[in-house]
């Protein structure tokens, strides 16, 4: 018994433990995926954007609001104290009663503009699929810094692990030196060489890991993570892969780029503004009621009557002080920047496919080559080994060696970051979601 109410109270206080950890953030090691969906799920700028959506979805019910029928109710009330009246022997006559009041409901219906509301509302749903794209621009932004600083504090962890196992070997090589020159098979010259590599090789752990202090202060930004937390983070460069074809990248940047989504939707809102200003003088047709009560009518001008009006009015404007023709100039020149950005962008896209296919192409070229570098250098390190041991190789031989094979390891590890990051490239230069 007393086994099984240890066992549920710890289990609830783990409960309460993870359900009190932030949105994003999971127990356990962080993951790109779960990077990117930390990121994605409460980033600030997402919100901003989120709220731009909201507000141009106002601005479309705005303008829609205008076919809808309008209803409003008043009140009045005045007293006059000069009231003119006409004398007839001992009465007075009195043309205005002194409390007046009144009370009335209006409603009014547009009939119709001619178009002129319609391409309105049109105009405020472009804007509003242009925010909800301005939107995916911003996801898509963010997802890909999130890898981009996911990977960068991956490369820079390992690199540190490097420097200080070539930092660990210098350490054991400056030890030795140390006890050859005390027993004199050693030279001072020799001594001195290899402080000067262990103290060359902490200058560079020492940048490496500013380096790293700094990727990971970012990476806590776009997580959201208090300064100085840890980061617990699991995941590799992972294997390579042949790129895509690079035709059907550039048709699937043409397609799904936010950038482009984006210029053409800058195209249509020009082209709907444009229509919207060619209606700007389209008559306008409705119809008003009113009714309530009120006093201060003759006979009995204290007394509370009803009344009830309506009509139907029509307005049709004729001269607009060539305001109509500035705002058609202005319409079209616009649309004819719209048109001009979306080549732009086009252009943009495949130039961007292109170099990212080079980038990709040459870092897959460095990784190979790398992968040969790291077996060669360990290969030249084991034969330096087993000649240092049979007291042919000398010190520096040992030395160099090491050095060599601890540069291929960092060597190997920037290729694979570089491949990682332009097979990234690309699939962002061809409008892919942020993904692993």
């Amino acid at each position: 018994m007393r086994t099984l109410t240890f066992l549920a109270f710890w289990g609830v206080a783990l409960a309460s433990v993870l359900s009190a950890a932030p949105p994003g953030q999971s127990a356990g090691p962080l993951t790109v995926a779960g990077t990117i969906d930390a990121v994605l799920a409460q980033y600030p700028s997402l919100e901003a954007a989120r709220a731009a959506v909201d507000a141009a979805g106002g601005r479309t019910r705005q303008t829609s609001a205008a076919r809808g029928t309008e209803v409003s109710v008043g009140g009045v009330y005045g007293y006059m104290s000069l009231r003119p009246y006409v004398a007839i022997g001992p009465t007075s006559l009195y043309e205005t009663v002194q409390d007046s009041y009144g009370a009335s409901v209006t409603v009014r219906q547009l009939l119709t503009d001619f178009g002129r509301t319609d391409a309105v509302v049109e105009l405020a749903r472009s804007g509003e699929i242009t925010a909800r794209d301005a939107l995916n621009l911003t996801r898509q932004q963010l997802g890909y810094q999130a890898i981009q600083d996911f990977y960068g504090t991956v490369l820079l962890r390992e690199s540190v692990v490097v420097a200080r196992d070539d930092i660990r070997s210098l350490e054991e090589a400056l030890r030795i030196s140390q006890r050859k020159f005390s027993g004199g098979t050693a030279t001072k010259f020799d001594l001195l060489t290899t402080q000067v590599r262990l103290a060359a090789a902490g200058n560079r752990l020492a940048d490496a890991t500013a380096a790293l202090e700094r990727q990971e202060s970012g990476l806590r930004q776009l997580l959201g993570r208090p300064p100085g937390s840890s980061l617990d983070l699991a995941g590799d460069f992972g294997p390579d892969a042949p790129p895509p074809d690079l035709a059907e990248a550039i048709a699937e940047g043409m397609a799904n780029r936010p950038e482009m989504s984006l210029a053409r939707d800058s195209e249509r809102t020009a082209r709907l503004k444009l229509k919207a200003t060619e209606r700007t003088d389209r008559p306008v047709l409705a119809a008003q009621a009113s009714g309530g009560v009120s006093n201060g009518y003759l006979p009995e001008m204290y007394d509370k009557k009803g009344y009830v009006t309506a009509g139907v009015s029509l307005s049709v404007p004729i001269l607009t002080g060539g305001r109509t023709a500035g705002e058609q100039a202005e319409a079209r020149a616009d649309l004819r920047a719209a048109e001009a950005s979306g080549g732009e962008a086009a252009r943009g896209v495949t130039t961007d496919v292109e170099n990212a296919f080079s980038d990709l192409k040459a870092a897959r070229a460095r990784l190979a080559s790398a992968d040969t570098l790291v077996a060669e250098a360990r290969e030249a390190l084991g034969l330096a080994k087993s000649r240092y041991s049979n007291g042919v190789a000398t010190d520096f031989e040992m030395l160099d060696a090491q050095s060599d094979e601890h540069a291929a390891e960092l060597s190997r590890l920037q290729a694979s970051y570089d491949c990682t990051m332009a097979r990234q490239a690309v699939a962002r230069a061809a409008g892919r979601p942020p993904a692993p």
